[in-house]
């Protein structure tokens, strides 16, 4: 008989089944999610189980009330303040000596916060593999962390940390009250789900994905949850049950008008702060020349990145903006004013209409010649355009495009939008001004399906998220097939058919 977890008296919940498992509780404000993250904090430390608890709300140090926690960050009520050059040592006196930590980032901006949680989880990494010791981490708020949709280095460690974690013994315990908004690969990944009540269509759609119901099903259970009701789900187990409430100090609990008293919080051991002195000795902490000097290299590497990454754009610009226009040999003749025969002198089926705008009349006599001046205007009638590509590569295309016309008129004006404007990037706010779409409802339902097809891309920014279209990326990849047959010209104009009647979609 394994360690029987105390989390639910509808749930008899195995020690055993944590090991190296990544766990995902979700639930809006109020649903009872934070509670439920205590409660399986306060089991696991109950049985000694070591963690770290990524806190970005300052919520946990009531554990201290009945267990030996250290809470290390900055501000108050932490016990050693810490930043991004000693973050490894701390990450280090934690597994090597199981200390169970709360990484009180609360009060640090932004970036240093992203700078501190790399290093510690990088630190975490390396030593479980090692080590090979089972430990867990908690990621409160996991949606600031590992977004849907948007790259970064700290969402890559932190996805490898849930996706691989478990041959070092790692797990992890991802809790959002988004759950729309944390990176999909991840809660695939979770073999253990408490998922709480949610309101909003696109969470209730990811409920769907991860429960095997059909969606009306899902949507009357979910909404009958009360606080502190959730759906457990482990494999093939599925089961209502009512999580028991926290033990200890709830330090992010609802505010009301009743009174709340402080509890009397445990102090971590002389041994461990001896510990973690010993590990941060000889560390220098570094002076503000050598943090604005290192500030300087990262802001130097970003601008690289950034000047790379216009010239890429600029040379999409040139390619894109580039049409070439090839007259048949020998010249075709203008026809005499009022002609409507083509020159008995030209081979059979050779003649193509060619519509002349002639500039200002020359004052010579020798007006005639067949070969226009250099401000006449040739415009060559492009009808035939399509007949200049194979009836597969032109099935493709009329088969994309009744598959695009399907979708929300929503997406398929931001799709039309961003590649009409292509090569530019555009804010949701920007992009909400020309479709007439709210931002919320770009910011929460992306155009996931063209996404990942690769028609658009979305980056995050300082000032928010950016759109912008990658059509010729797309044509490249999808008619690569074709290209032997057609070249690189005709992957060019399958490019301008697609932009004509995509852009126009919306």
């Amino acid at each position: 008989m394994g360690t029987t977890l105390d989390v639910s008296r509808d749930l008899d919940l195995d020690l055993e089944e944590i090991i190296g498992q990544c766990v995902a509780i979700l639930g809006i404000r109020g649903s009872g999610k934070s509670n439920t993250a205590g409660v399986i904090f306060e089991e696991l430390l109950r049985h000694r189980y070591p963690m770290s608890i990524v806190d970005i709300e300052g919520e946990y140090f009531g554990l201290k009330e009945k267990y030996e926690v250290l809470v290390v960050g900055t501000g108050d009520g932490v016990e050693i303040e810490i930043d991004p050059d000693c973050a490894a040592e701390i990450a280090q006196v934690s597994m090597e000596e199981n200390v169970p930590v709360v990484l009180d980032l609360s009060g640090f901006l932004s970036d240093e916060r992203t700078e501190l949680l790399k290093a510690y989880l990088s630190s975490l990494w390396n030593l479980a593999g090692t080590l090979r010791r089972p430990y867990i981490i908690g990621i409160e708020e996991a949606h600031e962390f590992i977004p849907q949709g948007v790259k970064t280095e700290l969402k890559e460690m932190i996805a490898r940390i849930a996706l691989r974690g478990r041959k070092r013994g790692l797990g992890g315990i991802i809790v959002s009250q988004r759950s729309a908004k944390v990176e999909k690969d991840v809660l695939s990944q979770a073999g253990m789900l408490f998922l709480h009540r949610v309101v909003h269509e696109v969470d209730m759609r990811v409920y769907s994905e991860l429960l095997p119901w059909r969606k009306n099903e899902v949507k009357e259970i979910v909404n009958s949850l009360d606080t502190g009701d959730c759906i457990y789900v482990n494999g093939d187990r599925i089961l209502p049950i009512y999580v028991r409430e926290r033990e200890t100090f709830h330090a992010g609990f609802t505010p009301s008008l009743e009174s709340v008293k402080s509890p009397e919080l445990k102090k971590v051991s002389e041994s461990i702060i001896e510990a973690i002195e010993k590990a941060r000795s000889g560390k220098r902490r570094k002076s503000t020349e050598d943090k604005l000097r290192d500030r300087i290299t990262r802001l130097e590497e970003a601008l690289a990145s950034k000047d790379a990454r216009i010239a890429e754009l600029e040379e999409v610009a040139r390619t894109l903006g580039y049409i070439k226009l090839e007259l048949p040999s020998p010249v075709v003749p203008v026809l005499p004013s009022g002609g409507s025969e083509p020159p008995s002198s030209l081979p059979s089926g050779s003649y193509r209409p060619v519509v002349v705008r002639e500039g200002p009349e020359p004052s010579t006599s020798k007006t005639t010649e067949s070969i226009p001046s250099v401000d006449t205007i040739i415009e060559v009638d492009d009808e035939e355009t399509p007949g200049r590509l194979p009836p597969a590569v032109l099935r493709h295309i009329d088969r994309l495009v009744t598959r695009i016309a399907r979708k929300e008129l929503a997406h398929r004006r931001l799709l039309g939008f961003l590649i009409g404007h292509a090569p530019g990037t555009y804010s949701v706010d920007q992009i909400s001004a020309w479709t007439s779409c709210a931002p919320e409802m770009i910011e929460e339902e992306p155009p996931r399906e063209f996404l990942e097809a690769g028609l658009v891309c979305r980056e995050r920014r300082t000032d928010g998220v950016h759109y912008r279209g990658t059509l010729r990326a797309f044509v490249n990849r999808e008619f690569k097939v074709y290209q032997p047959d057609i070249g690189s010209a005709g992957l060019h104009l399958v490019t301008q058919l697609l932009h004509q009647r995509l852009a126009t979609l919306g």
